[in-house]
């Protein structure tokens, strides 16, 4: 055999060998591929099983009929039987379609917190654009009367319940509380006007609020009062936000360039879950010792976020509160539920209760995790987490009883807004 047929040989056996290998690839990926699929689906099928509502909209089951502008959440758990009688069943739906309008756009990024709401103006969803350059959900405020009223500020900081996902302006938590703020200050004739700020954010925890608080004084606002509602968003193990490892990604990408697009491959994805798994396994009692460590840090992180924020407002001469909010993912009856089942995971419901039970009752959080059993046996969860309208009304008005507007109006002016820091200048 001569030294050709030897090469040919060679080479149409390593051809062969190399071909092979790529379709077991393709065919492994492709076996994964429908595996995945499979699984992806059975997470986010609707029920369609239910009958429609009187309007067509809706299932009598509360999800919502998909017509192109409706997202997994709306399909399975949301339950538009929440609203009562807020709103009627079309405005539910065309409020859907903005919410669905306004996901389209993503985030803006922002230094510091990460991201933040775009600018959006519809009918129901509102996110204006503030001097500062942040953008903040619309507060609806009562008509201002009288000339020559002080006007007293109060900025909201929390997740998306306070943004107020899946519901329209008028009907989040921080336009009630300006409502009630605002007829008791007339009612006991304190001659100030409430003007409350919603600095809300979709999966917003207490580090991105407060380096977003920082970033709200920096610019030269002061508040008389800063309200923070948490406990439904706890963090990331690291303690970074959730989009952290979509921006570790883009960042190597314009540095060294790309290599995520393999990460998308589903044997990439099984071989992470199979990591995952492993890395679990190899720790003896895993479940229990990992939960351990994490409830710990946790409690702590809500700790140093509260002194944080105290040390900050101190400096800027403003007065702050914390809640602990009510949670959907810890305590709301399973069985008010539009799907009759807890949309989140049972571990989760065990971690929140861990968590809730290791903060000490003096950490200076109002509790309000309790409000759901005050409620009453009644719908106050629209989808997994977020308010109903008239529960809304409800959180609002506990939160300002906590509120003493006489010592709001007793602080001096000067005090809130001269404080000798100076402030960023923008554009």
């Amino acid at each position: 055999m001569s030294a050709f047929e030897k090469f040919a040989r060679g080479y149409k056996s390593a051809a062969l060998i190399v071909f092979n290998t790529l379709l077991l690839l393709i065919v492994i990926n492709l076996v994964l591929f429908m595996i995945f699929r499979a699984f992806d689906e059975a997470k986010i099928t609707p029920d369609t099983n239910s009958a429609y509502s009187k309007s067509g909209h809706f299932h009598e089951n509360g999800t919502a009929v998909d017509n192109g502008k409706r997202t997994p959440s709306n399909l399975n758990v949301f339950d538009y039987r929440a609203f009562e009688d807020s709103m009627s069943e079309l405005e539910i739906s065309e409020m859907l379609d903005e919410f669905y309008d306004d996901s389209q756009l993503g985030f803006d990024y922002q230094p510091w917190s990460q991201y933040g709401p775009r600018v959006f103006s519809g009918k129901y969803l509102n996110v204006d654009l503030e001097p500062n350059g942040l953008a903040v959900r619309r507060t609806i405020e009562p008509p201002a009367t009288g000339a020559g009223k002080r006007t007293i500020k109060i900025y909201a900081f929390g997740g998306s319940t306070t943004f107020g996902s899946g519901v329209p302006d008028e009907h989040t938590w921080p336009s009630y509380l300006s409502q009630i703020l605002n007829d008791r200050a007339r009612k006991e004739n304190l001659d100030i006007r409430v003007e409350v700020t919603n600095y809300g954010r979709v999966g917003f925890y207490p580090t991105q609020e407060l380096h977003l608080l920082q970033a709200v004084l920096r610019s030269g606002q002061r508040p008389e009062l800063s309200i923070f509602l948490d406990g439904v968003n706890l963090g990331r193990d690291d303690d970074t936000p959730a989009l952290t490892p979509s921006y570790h990604r883009t960042i190597n990408e314009a540095q060294i360039g790309s290599d995520h697009k393999w990460q998308s491959l589903p044997m990439m994805r099984a071989a992470r879950s199979l990591i995952a798994r492993f890395n679990s396994a190899a720790i003896p009692d895993a479940k229990g010792a990992r939960a351990s460590v994490r409830t710990e840090q946790l409690v702590e992180r809500f700790q140093q976020f509260r002194s944080s924020v105290l040390a900050i407002s101190d400096l800027y001469g403003i007065r702050s509160m914390f809640f602990l909010q009510p949670d959907g993912h810890y305590n709301y009856p399973i069985h008010l539920y539009g799907s009759g089942k807890s949309p989140s995971l049972p571990r989760a419901r065990e971690q929140k209760k861990e968590f809730y039970a290791a903060l000490p009752k003096d950490s200076g959080f109002v509790d309000l995790t309790g409000l759901f059993a005050e409620w009453g046996d009644r719908k106050a969860i629209m989808d997994a987490a977020h308010y109903s309208p008239n529960f809304s009304k409800f959180v609002a008005q506990k939160i300002a009883d906590q509120i003493d507007l006489s010592a709001l109006k007793s602080v001096k002016t000067e005090d809130v807004v001269a404080t000798g820091i100076p402030k960023i200048q923008y554009p």
